[in-house]
Protein backbone atom coordinates (compact mmCIF):
# COMPACT_ATOMS: atom_id res chain seq x y z
CA UNK A 1 0.00 0.00 0.00
CA UNK A 2 1.58 3.46 -1.06
CA UNK A 3 -1.51 5.52 0.03
CA UNK A 4 -3.63 6.04 2.64
CA UNK A 5 -6.36 8.70 3.93
CA UNK A 6 -4.88 10.60 6.70
CA UNK A 7 -7.85 9.67 9.05
CA UNK A 8 -6.78 5.69 8.25
CA UNK A 9 -3.11 5.66 7.92
CA UNK A 10 -1.19 3.32 11.09
CA UNK A 11 0.48 6.53 13.34
CA UNK A 12 3.77 6.32 15.07
CA UNK A 13 4.77 8.55 17.75
CA UNK A 14 8.45 9.88 16.74
CA UNK A 15 10.84 12.94 16.54
CA UNK A 16 10.05 14.13 13.21
CA UNK A 17 13.50 15.65 12.58
CA UNK A 18 15.35 12.88 13.84
CA UNK A 19 12.99 10.52 11.75
CA UNK A 20 13.56 12.66 8.89
CA UNK A 21 17.60 12.37 9.19
CA UNK A 22 17.14 9.09 9.36
CA UNK A 23 15.13 8.50 6.10
CA UNK A 24 17.07 10.98 4.30
CA UNK A 25 20.38 8.61 4.93
CA UNK A 26 18.75 5.88 3.70
CA UNK A 27 17.98 7.55 0.47
CA UNK A 28 21.09 9.62 -0.04
CA UNK A 29 22.70 6.39 0.49
CA UNK A 30 20.04 4.60 -2.34
CA UNK A 31 21.43 7.40 -5.16
CA UNK A 32 24.77 6.91 -4.11
CA UNK A 33 25.37 3.45 -4.90
CA UNK A 34 22.83 2.90 -7.88
CA UNK A 35 23.30 4.50 -11.76
CA UNK A 36 22.61 7.53 -12.43
CA UNK A 37 19.04 6.43 -14.39
CA UNK A 38 18.45 3.87 -11.65
CA UNK A 39 15.06 3.77 -9.39
CA UNK A 40 15.19 4.60 -6.16
CA UNK A 41 12.12 3.61 -4.82
CA UNK A 42 10.08 4.71 -1.33
CA UNK A 43 6.98 2.93 0.52
CA UNK A 44 5.12 2.89 3.44
CA UNK A 45 3.71 0.08 4.88
CA UNK A 46 1.42 -1.33 7.84
CA UNK A 47 2.34 -5.23 8.65
CA UNK A 48 2.21 -6.92 11.72
CA UNK A 49 2.02 -3.99 13.76
CA UNK A 50 4.38 -2.37 12.55
CA UNK A 51 4.30 0.99 10.39
CA UNK A 52 7.43 -0.05 7.49
CA UNK A 53 8.89 2.25 5.74
CA UNK A 54 11.28 1.33 3.06
CA UNK A 55 13.88 2.52 0.54
CA UNK A 56 14.90 0.06 -2.27
CA UNK A 57 17.63 0.49 -4.87
CA UNK A 58 18.81 -1.26 -8.03
CA UNK A 59 22.85 -0.70 -6.91
CA UNK A 60 25.54 -2.76 -5.85
CA UNK A 61 23.94 -4.49 -3.23
CA UNK A 62 25.91 -5.31 -0.01
CA UNK A 63 27.39 -8.63 0.58
CA UNK A 64 26.35 -11.28 3.19
CA UNK A 65 28.94 -10.46 5.15
CA UNK A 66 29.03 -6.49 5.32
CA UNK A 67 25.81 -6.47 6.14
CA UNK A 68 25.81 -6.66 10.08
CA UNK A 69 29.27 -4.25 9.50
CA UNK A 70 27.90 -1.19 8.40
CA UNK A 71 25.97 -0.86 11.15
CA UNK A 72 29.06 0.41 13.40
CA UNK A 73 29.83 3.57 13.58
CA UNK A 74 32.88 4.70 10.92
CA UNK A 75 32.70 1.42 8.93
CA UNK A 76 32.57 2.03 5.00
CA UNK A 77 31.70 -0.81 3.33
CA UNK A 78 33.91 -2.32 -0.03
CA UNK A 79 32.03 -0.82 -2.78
CA UNK A 80 32.56 2.49 -0.84
CA UNK A 81 35.89 1.99 -1.41
CA UNK A 82 36.05 0.81 -4.84
CA UNK A 83 33.11 3.46 -6.16
CA UNK A 84 35.12 5.87 -4.53
CA UNK A 85 31.81 7.73 -2.71
CA UNK A 86 32.61 10.14 -0.18
CA UNK A 87 31.20 9.33 3.47
CA UNK A 88 32.47 9.22 6.86
CA UNK A 89 30.90 5.59 7.70
CA UNK A 90 28.69 7.17 10.17
CA UNK A 91 25.48 7.42 8.33
CA UNK A 92 23.93 3.99 8.92
CA UNK A 93 24.95 3.64 12.95
CA UNK A 94 23.09 7.31 12.98
CA UNK A 95 19.87 5.94 11.19
CA UNK A 96 19.66 2.39 13.41
CA UNK A 97 20.59 4.23 16.53
CA UNK A 98 17.59 6.97 15.67
CA UNK A 99 15.16 3.81 14.79
CA UNK A 100 16.06 2.02 17.89
CA UNK A 101 15.55 5.01 20.12
CA UNK A 102 11.87 5.00 18.85
CA UNK A 103 11.17 1.48 19.58
CA UNK A 104 12.01 0.36 16.43
CA UNK A 105 14.49 -1.56 13.95
CA UNK A 106 16.15 -1.32 10.74
CA UNK A 107 15.69 -4.22 8.63
CA UNK A 108 18.17 -4.53 4.93
CA UNK A 109 17.51 -6.78 2.85
CA UNK A 110 20.25 -6.82 -0.03
CA UNK A 111 22.47 -8.83 -2.74
CA UNK A 112 25.85 -7.86 -4.45
CA UNK A 113 24.49 -7.05 -7.97
CA UNK A 114 20.29 -6.83 -6.99
CA UNK A 115 20.66 -3.67 -5.01
CA UNK A 116 19.48 -3.05 -1.30
CA UNK A 117 16.18 -2.85 0.34
CA UNK A 118 16.52 -1.05 3.78
CA UNK A 119 13.02 -1.10 6.08
CA UNK A 120 12.87 1.33 8.95
CA UNK A 121 10.30 -0.67 11.32
CA UNK A 122 8.02 1.43 14.21
CA UNK A 123 5.53 0.37 16.22
CA UNK A 124 2.21 1.55 14.99
CA UNK A 125 0.47 4.00 18.40
CA UNK A 126 -2.32 2.21 19.27
CA UNK A 127 -5.42 3.84 19.23
CA UNK A 128 -6.76 6.33 21.49
CA UNK A 129 -9.72 7.51 19.95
Amino acid sequence: MLWQEPETAPRIRADREALALALRNLVDNAFKYCPGDSPVKVSVEARNGLAGISVQDEGVGISKQEQREIFRKFTRGSSARRLNVKGTGIGLAMADRIVKAHGGRLDLDSEPGRGSRFTILLPIEADHS
